[in-house]
């Protein structure tokens, strides 16, 4: 299934303008474009690829207006779509939202799941709580899983590993 031209090139527009708005910190205004690209998308939305990366870009601009239970909301959905599940960025973006409000063992749950998928680099540039928080669980990884992520060794998950959810690897 894929999008007509027309329709793939009015979402890419529109997004684009909607990161160009939160480049230069105007949230609403990025959000607006974001919305409306996925106004766009053919039900059900969450089918489409461009679903994923649309609602991570919201769940940034909610994020970045401290609009925590909207970014959660976001990142929820961007999650559900297309890759969704094996994309780090969106599993470390929901566990800094769980960081904000102080709920750590999630954060840190979903702070070791970015970490499975992509290793320490998710958390360049990235306050050093956020690794500090799963240190210990990392030091506990046998050798073949620290940095590299999952190697599909060992462990009590797909994969091998118990801090994937199952199925992260069938989308």
């Amino acid at each position: 299934m894929e999008l007509t031209e027309e329709i793939y090139d009015r979402i890419m527009e529109l997004s684009e303008k909607g990161d160009d708005f939160a480049e230069n910190e105007q949230f609403s205004a990025a959000l607006n474009q974001y919305q409306q690209a996925i106004d766009l998308l053919p039900e059900p939305k969450l089918d489409w690829e461009a679903a994923t990366w649309l609602y991570t870009a919201m769940g940034d601009a909610h994020f970045n207006r401290e609009d925590l239970p909207n970014a959660m909301n976001a990142y929820q959905q961007a999650l559900k779509a297309p890759d969704g599940i094996a994309n780090p960025y969106i599993w470390f973006s929901i566990g800094q939202v769980y960081f904000e409000w102080k709920q750590l063992d999630e954060a840190k749950e979903h702070f070791m799941r970015a970490y499975m998928l992509d290793g320490e680099d998710i958390f360049e540039d990235q306050p050093p709580e956020y690794l500090d928080l799963i240190r210990e669980e990392i030091s506990d990884l046998p050798p073949g899983e620290r940095e590299e992520g999952d190697d599909g060794e060992g462990g009590d998950g797909p994969g091998g590993n118990k801090w994937l959810p199952p199925g992260w690897d069938k989308n």
